[in-house]
């Protein structure tokens, strides 16, 4: 088990789903959390990137994700459909 992988809260590391990789790297001075969006509602909190931090991660197959910046919860503007070894960086 590769410790530097994290998985989204709820998905365990032995799941039988189909996973891809992607990397997050937050250069702001603010956090910011990553939601799972299905239907075009924002669901269940997958996971935190703290302010400098760099995170890879496993996500499930087609997941579809919004970034939420911790001053500015209302601030929702678009859903990324995660792509398997992208790099995901804010700002």
């Amino acid at each position: 088990m590769d410790l530097s992988i994290n998985y989204p809260y709820g998905i365990p590391f032995y799941t039988d789903l189909n996973l891809i990789t992607v990397y997050f790297h937050n250069n702001d001075t603010n956090l910011y959390c990553i939601y799972f969006v299905k239907d075009k509602k924002v669901e269940n909190l997958a996971g935190i990137v703290f302010p400098g931090e760099n995170k890879k991660y496993h996500f499930p197959e087609n997941s579809i994700i919004a970034v939420i910046i911790e001053n500015k919860p209302k601030d929702v503007k678009k859903y990324i459909k995660l792509q398997n070894d992208w790099t995901y960086t804010y700002p």
